[in-house]
């Protein structure tokens, strides 16, 4: 059963307030990351609802993570250097 649960992980959808729960933008500054091609484009679910996988916000966010932690180690190294 755990293992079902897993695979529809991928299928789950978030709404804009989810994301913005998720994501400390607003929503705004996510649609110009969007046009811009650095964030995950939503899905037209209908007419007047679109959502975003949580897979892909989740792999976006990850991708961030690394760059901030190589940027920290860096301004230590600075600081040790002083």
């Amino acid at each position: 059963m755990s293992a079902e649960i897993h695979d529809l992980k991928g299928l789950r959808i978030l709404t804009k307030k989810e994301v913005c729960a998720l994501v400390p933008y607003t929503p705004q500054h996510i649609h110009r990351l969007e046009k811009a091609g650095r964030f995950p484009k939503r899905l037209q679910l209908g007419p007047n609802r679109v959502g975003w996988r949580l897979t892909d916000i989740e792999d976006w966010i990850n991708g961030r993570v690394p760059a901030v932690s190589s940027q920290s180690a860096d301004s230590d190294d600075e600081s040790e250097k002083s």
